[in-house]
């Protein structure tokens, strides 16, 4: 973790200590992380959620409506931005779905450049929370701590309608988190939080060397489900796949997150795993969750928010969040593009929107000096430790010894000790030996298509690859 412009003491010392030490400050930090996420407010809206599950579509609109309706209100008074720009709109009159069309599109780079007249509530009662984004825009925002627990519910309703009960079950987590420090010897490529049964590892180490240790650990620990990132938990499947390894456990589900889901991947997964895969979407600035049922049919979870196509003909989506009160998200066009679902009841009799398709997640990857793969999601995490000073970023690699990355910078936010902090955060995750090369631009080009991306990999294309 960083903190301004040096890395903060916590750090230093973790990455000093022994492992079994190691251990323990991530249980102490889990515990930390707990009083926030999991209390009074959490059990009760865990008991609503499932009283919600089984209401009739009428019921469960109505109820949409009624939070949409608060959610506009209580930024429109709190929220000097909202404010100003709904200052010629009579909101009284938003009643509907279709009314809600009537308010203006908020993007990333206005939410960005306005946050601190976005939120709500002062910062130092807010809880914060950091995204890179697939676009390499760093932005911060801040919520209550009731939103936190109310979308944990969320995510532990959805777990828990399949058979996981988080908390009390045990779970391996793939996550982009700073557990293995820089130069370690040991092949232990994982620490325990013993505050939420959770086996976290590190998605920077996965090369093939590694692999065996990976999946030694996983035998060992044999956790009721695998969560995190999509392509890690692949990588291991597919290694073990080639190698004819069966786990020696048989998780009840695996819950992807942060890059999408394939068919093949998926097949691969439960094949390998023997359980069922279920998706999964959210953000980490606060959009509405979609997740999957047990028939592994994907909902809009109706409690979280609304989400709307862009423009007629269009796949691009806007969503309206009901747990950002801190941060309002309200019509905010976060880039990502879903396919609707038909009016077909789904098989697990839940009434609510379906989507067919997730678009906006890419599976693109670069490769440490030690050749594991490093995905969008490890990659966004790693312009976590900045400020919201870089607009958007490219990651290019053209060898396996040097990144190049271009940055979009706000000239008023930006600091010039800032590449050095970002230099210093690649080598720490893609190796010492990386030859790391920050470019300051003016505009990152865009490709063809007329997309944005956020890495390139062209050592993948030399080789006549795709990424």
């Amino acid at each position: 973790m960083l903190g301004g412009t040096k890395v903060s003491l916590l750090e230093r010392i973790y990455d000093r200590s022994p492992i079994f030490m190691q251990n323990l400050m991530a249980t102490i930090e889990g515990y930390r992380k707990n009083h926030s996420r999991y209390g009074k407010i959490y059990r009760e809206h865990r008991a609503f959620l499932r009283e919600f599950d089984g209401w009739d579509i009428a019921k469960k609109n109505q109820y949409q409506l009624d939070r949409m309706k608060d959610i506009i209100s209580h930024a429109y008074r709190n929220s000097p931005f909202y404010g100003r720009l709904y200052r010629n709109i009579d909101i009284e009159s938003i009643q509907t779905i279709e009314d809600l069309k009537r308010l203006p599109i908020l993007d990333k780079e206005t939410l960005r450049e306005n946050i601190d007249s976005v939120i709500t509530l002062p910062k130092n009662k807010a809880l914060k929370h950091s995204t890179g984004g697939t676009t390499g825009k760093s932005m911060t925002v801040y919520s209550r701590r009731q939103d936190m627990m109310k979308f944990m519910a969320v995510l532990d309703n959805f777990k828990a309608r399949v058979g996981f009960d988080h908390r009390r079950m045990k779970r391996a987590t793939f996550n982009g988190k700073h557990i293995v420090p820089p130069g370690q010897k040991s092949k232990v490529f994982w620490r325990y939080n013993a505050a939420c049964k959770q086996m976290i590892y590190s998605s920077f180490h996965l090369a093939e060397e590694n692999m065996k240790y990976y999946i030694d650990s996983l035998n060992k620990y044999k956790p009721m489900a695998i969560d995190g990132f999509f392509m890690s938990m692949l990588d291991i499947a597919n290694y073990m796949e080639r190698h004819g390894l069966k786990p020696e456990f048989t998780p009840i589900a695996i819950f992807p997150t942060s890059e999408t889901l394939t068919k093949d991947g998926r097949e691969l997964l439960e094949r390998v795993f023997g359980c069922r895969v279920y998706d999964q979407y959210g953000s980490s600035e606060g959009a509405p969750y979609v997740t999957e049922c047990e028939s592994q049919t994907l909902h809009i979870e109706m409690t979280t928010g609304i989400i709307e196509h862009y423009e007629e003909g269009s796949d691009e989506i806007v969503v309206t969040s009901f747990l950002t009160y801190g941060t309002p998200l309200i019509r905010y066009k976060i880039g990502d593009a879903m396919v609707f679902g038909d009016d077909t009841p789904c098989d697990c009799k839940m009434q609510s929107q379906t989507i067919k398709e997730i678009r906006g997640r890419g599976l693109e990857f670069l490769y440490a000096s030690h050749g594991a793969k490093m995905s969008v999601a490890n990659i966004s995490n790693i312009f976590k430790v900045l400020p919201n000073a870089i607009i958007r970023s490219q990651t290019i690699q053209d060898r396996p010894n040097e990144i190049t990355i271009l940055i979009e910078t706000d000239k008023n936010l930006y600091k010039d000790e800032y590449d050095k902090i970002l230099a210093n955060e690649f080598r720490h995750k893609f190796g010492d030996d990386m030859s790391v090369i920050i470019k300051q631009v003016d505009e990152i080009p865009r490709e063809k298509s007329g997309k944005l991306v956020m890495i390139k990999n062209n050592i993948d294309t030399q080789k006549g690859g795709s990424v």
